[in-house]
């Protein structure tokens, strides 16, 4: 059958089987995108799985975090109770050296690692150092 139409004649057969080779290479163009799709769906089950393995890892991580937040919080208390044990020495040792010897000069000398502090050595030359160790 042909039919009439503005630009000239044209076949109804003819573009039915334009239409008919399209569909082929349409469908050609299907079973290449419907592989892609299958290759793409078992990416995003490994992607899916390993997103949830990364969701126990971070909870895993978090956990270590919190508990690692415990543990320096209460290293953070001893490590202030112990500032305030070395404060109240100083204090008594001030205390007890100006009630001996008055209102005295006090120098710091030689750091002693072991203990993380220094000798005293007094104005009149006497030296308060980590002896006591000796005497044991």
């Amino acid at each position: 059958m042909i039919t009439e139409t503005k630009g000239g004649m044209i076949s109804l057969r003819w573009v039915w089987g334009v239409r008919l080779r399209l569909y082929v290479e349409g469908n050609k163009l299907w079973v290449e995108g419907n592989k892609l799709r299958v290759e793409g769906n078992k990416l995003w089950a490994e992607g899916n799985r390993l997103w949830v393995e990364g969701d126990k890892l971070y909870a895993a991580g978090s956990k270590l975090y919190a508990e690692g937040d415990k543990l320096k919080a209460e290293g953070d208390k001893l490590y202030a109770a112990g500032t305030k044990l070395r404060a109240e020495g100083d204090k008594l040792w001030v205390e007890a050296v100006m009630e001996a010897l008055g209102n005295v000069r006090l120098s710091w000398i030689n750091w002693n690692e072991k203990y993380r502090s220094f000798e005293c050595r007094l104005e009149n030359g006497e030296v308060f150092g980590f002896e006591l160790e000796k005497e044991k």
